[in-house]
């Protein structure tokens, strides 16, 4: 696409004239790009990136309105999708922000998503524009982009060419429930669906970070996890912005190491990260080197954080793991339990009841009320009706009330399992292995059937001293009763997990039949 064509044409113009007019006279008019970069000192750093680059909250409003010009001048228009393919960098924030700011929705992408997931996602979401590069932008990322949407893909250098001709656009008003973001679930059950986040989400986006977890002024916060995942999209990126912190961008896969090396080189107050890389980073002999950064308060969130995995982390670093419970449907993390042996409680601001009547220490599923409720999935009719339920969402996970205390995980429905006819807890098995296996990596536990086609359960785990771990993980299988004891120990280099982290059993099951 030649310079020439970066001007936004007169339709445009009155388009744009159209909304504002309607904006004047209604109140639901919104946009959520700009309400989360408005009141802020334009002085104050907003963005710290591994490279060396920052940008200040005046310098990221201002590059939002000229990337909103530019996605204009790409023919982008409202209600139009923008996949976001970066690494996570000041571009990557810009990029999406000024497709909401343009009115068009955001889509954030894994840089790595395999070829056959890309292919799926681009044939559900007919994207307008893909923007692409990598941090040398040498053209890989374009690779697994076939016809036609190699046409709608935009470099990244070519995008920063551009900008310097393009004017800052003014924010386009949006009805509050008109599409913004488009945030992908995990798809540990199956394909990914694509989760739809209306503008309204801006305007209550930052109460649970801020009543909740205590995120203050002058908070630098700094998310392991990638921003194509809606975990560290919302509470880094979205309530960062919202409450006008400083955020600290990694451009790197993460590891233990490079969690470890970017907490010591930029000193973020409040770390968000999930159970594994927590676990890897006590492994490694890196955990102390957290609190002594400056670190105040660690959360997670993604998967369960085993009781075990949070006491040997305040053991060796002095700071309790703030457990988070969310989903790319509710954007928050919706329950809360901050380590003082009550459980979950409810976020504020958000309403927690039960699917069901169930007696106290039963599982069962949740309805879950938030501002933030997504509007529901992108032509996925059945999985909404069964998601989405009279204005709460309802999660596949299971919790149990205790009495006089708050919700306990007790897994997902595919982790609760029968077993000669009496139900296993396969998520509660694996914490009694933990606790009773220390030297184990970590281990996971799944239900397949034996050669007769009678169900069992094997177990999956990581040790470095496969002998000494197996021997001990007998030793507590035996003391176990039959049902709940496993049939089968499988050593293996690493559980298979999801880009975000999530355990996958349904892979687990594969490797076992493969294993014979």
């Amino acid at each position: 696409m030649s310079l020439s064509t970066l001007h936004p044409h007169r339709h445009s113009h009155r388009h744009q004239a159209a909304h504002a007019a309607v904006a004047d006279a209604d109140p639901r008019s919104m946009n959520a790009a700009a309400l989360l970069l408005e009141g802020h000192d334009a002085r104050h750093t907003a963005l710290v990136c591994h490279c060396g680059e920052s940008l200040d909250y005046g310098e990221l409003r201002e590059r939002v309105a000229r990337t909103a010009a530019c996605w204009r001048a790409h023919g982008v228009m409202p209600g139009d999708r923008v996949a976001v393919k970066l690494p996570d960098s000041a571009d990557w924030v810009v990029a999406f922000l000024g497709a909401i700011w343009c009115g068009a929705i955001a889509v954030g992408v894994n840089p790595q998503v395999p070829e056959p997931d890309w292919h799926y996602i681009l044939g559900e979401s007919d994207f307008k524009l893909i923007v692409a590069g990598g941090n040398d932008d040498d053209g890989a990322d374009d690779d697994g982009t076939p016809a036609p949407w190699r046409a709608r893909l935009l470099r990244r250098e070519q995008w920063r060419a551009e900008l310097a001709h393009c004017a800052p656009l003014p924010a386009m008003p949006m009805d509050e429930d008109a599409p913004a973001v488009w945030c992908h679930s995990s798809g540990t059950s199956g394909k990914p669906k694509a989760v739809v986040h209306a503008h309204r989400f801006a305007r209550r986006i930052e109460q649970v970070s801020s009543e909740g977890l205590g995120l203050r002024p002058g908070d630098r916060v700094f998310a392991s996890s990638r921003l194509f995942f809606s975990y560290p999209q919302t509470n880094s990126l979205f309530a960062g912005l919202k409450l006008g912190l400083t955020i600290i961008l990694d451009s790197q896969w993460p590891t233990a190491d490079s969690v470890a090396a970017t907490v010591a080189a930029q000193r973020p107050s409040v770390l968000f990260s999930v159970p594994s890389l927590y676990r890897n980073m006590l492994h490694a002999g890196l955990a102390p080197q957290i609190a002594a950064a400056g670190v105040r308060l660690c959360v997670s969130a993604g998967e369960a954080l085993p009781a075990s995995l949070r006491d040997t982390w305040r053991e060796q670093t002095g700071l309790t793991i703030v457990n988070g419970y969310g989903a790319s449907e509710t954007l928050v993390l919706a329950m809360i339990d901050h380590g003082q042996g009550a459980g979950f409680a409810p976020s504020p601001g958000v309403r927690i009841a039960a699917a069901c009547d169930v007696k106290d220490g039963q599982p069962t599923r949740l309805l879950i009320e938030a501002p933030t409720l997504a509007v529901g999935y992108f032509d996925r009719p059945q999985a909404q009706s069964e998601h989405f339920r009279g204005g709460a969402f309802c999660p596949a996970d299971l919790f149990a009330r205790e009495a006089g205390s708050g919700w306990r995980f007790a897994g997902r429905e595919d982790s609760l399992v029968k077993i000669r006819g009496r139900w296993v807890n396969l998520v509660e098995l694996e914490e009694r292995f933990a606790r009773h296996t220390p030297a184990m990596a970590e281990g996971a536990a799944v239900c397949v059937p034996d050669a007769d086609g009678v169900d069992a359960v094997a177990f999956f785990f990581v040790a470095s001293d496969s002998a000494a771990v197996q021997a001990s993980l007998r030793a507590a299988a035996d003391a176990l009763p039959p049902h709940q004891r496993p049939r089968w120990l499988h050593r293996v280099d690493a559980l298979p997990r999801t880009a975000t982290g999530k355990l996958l059993r349904r892979r687990l099951q594969q490797l076992h039949a493969e294993q014979g």
